[in-house]
């Protein structure tokens, strides 16, 4: 199994998690925080299959990107899942999660500026 099947399995998971997170979210006592935690999965997954499908994007110029888009979404999403059904806060954890998703997106953006060397 390749690199790029794998991480397509992880967004896809990221994808099914966010639409069920957004589910439970729509429904009482489960409100507000489950969606929030959902639509940062989806939003994320979307743009993980995005990277992976361009040719724009190569080597490590997409590969630094995928991690931190998939580490930092996961992440932020497991502390408000934890959060919104048992109760616990992680400190920290959210804030952790979402700055490694904007690094993730910034990433994307000097991925995108940088021109591969030429060989």
């Amino acid at each position: 199994m390749t690199g790029q099947r794998i991480i397509l399995a992880i967004a896809g998971l990221w994808g099914l998690t966010g639409v069920i997170m957004l589910a439970a979210g729509s429904h009482p006592p489960q409100t507000g925080n489950l969606a929030v935690g959902g639509q940062f999965l989806l939003f994320h997954a979307a743009a993980v299959v995005g990277l992976l499908s361009t040719v724009l994007i190569t080597g490590w110029r997409r590969a630094l990107p995928l991690a931190l888009l998939l580490t930092g979404s996961g992440v932020f999403a497991l502390e408000i899942l934890i959060h919104s059904l048992a109760g616990v806060v992680i400190p920290g954890l959210a804030p952790i999660g979402g700055t490694i998703a904007i690094l993730g997106w910034l990433a994307v953006v000097i991925g995108a500026l940088v021109e591969p060397a030429k060989t």
